[in-house]
């Protein structure tokens, strides 16, 4: 039997393939002494059994090989896949908080230039206003007179009132309206969820940024299992009555760790 391959169901094949061999060869030999054939010797038949046990124990020592095989793969499959998840979200956090802040500056830009605009169409109405020019009570481009300004009675959606000049509506914006659009928008696209019960905490940037640091060092020296498998340690142990009351175990720090 072939041993030196190390495909786990092609070593379990080979061994299963040699035993089931020595098991017909066993069988024939015992059939033609039953049928009287006296060319069968006892050293023949002995000889076939104790190749039968001798490739039973090599099928045992296969099977073992092959889970020998499988888990030497299984934990290089696991080191592959720590490698690649340490790679793939090396520096996640930084980038996150990157395009974060990005998005907050430029909401906070795009809040100052639309108070920038409403500040200058409030000046413009109230000096048009001073000036004596009337408001506009149909839908139409201004008419000449009063230099072909009007104000306005009310804004369009989204806007608050301003001017008409000529054929164009010089109005407020309210930024707040476009920007529940846009992010009615995101939410009609699966991006976005609000979260009446999440606010901006201390370190809103800091903290995106810290998701892929590590976790500190555990000052733990006491351990204990759950009773419903949840491991934890503490700096200072519980008391017996905890202990009982709570369901749990005391473990070591080393079947902690390796859990």
């Amino acid at each position: 039997m072939t041993t030196q391959n190390l495909d786990p169901d092609r070593i379990i094949a080979d061994a299963e393939q040699e035993a089931k061999e020595a098991e017909q060869l066993v069988g024939t030999l015992e059939e033609k002494v039953r049928s009287g054939d006296d060319s069968v010797t006892f050293e023949e038949v002995e000889e076939a059994r104790g190749l039968l046990s001798f490739v039973r124990l090599r099928k045992e020592a296969a099977k073992r090989k092959a889970d020998e095989a499988r888990e030497s793969a299984r934990l290089a499959a696991c080191a592959a896949l720590r490698e690649e998840v340490e790679a793939h979200v090396k520096g996640d956090g930084e980038k996150l908080r990157s395009q974060l802040q990005a998005a907050v500056d430029s909401l906070r830009a795009l809040y100052s230039l639309a108070e920038e605009r409403n500040e200058s169409v409030r000046e413009y109405r109230r000096r048009a206003a001073t000036l004596g020019i009337p408001e506009q009570l149909h839908n139409g481009p201004a008419a000449a007179t009063h230099g072909g300004v009007r104000l306005t009675p009310g804004g369009g959606i989204g806007m608050s009132a301003g001017l008409i000049v000529g054929r164009h509506r010089v109005e407020g914006v309210e930024i707040n309206n476009f920007v529940n659009r846009a992010l009615h928008l995101l939410k009609r696209e699966g991006k976005f969820t609000y979260l009446d019960y999440v606010d901006s905490g201390e370190d809103l940037f800091g903290d995106l940024a810290a998701i892929d640091a590590e976790a500190p060092e555990s000052s733990a020296k006491y351990f204990y299992r759950g009773p419903q498998g949840t491991v934890f340690g503490k700096d200072e142990p519980f008391s017996a009555d905890e202990i009982k009351r709570s369901g749990l175990t005391v473990i070591t720090e080393a079947e902690a760790h390796a859990e």
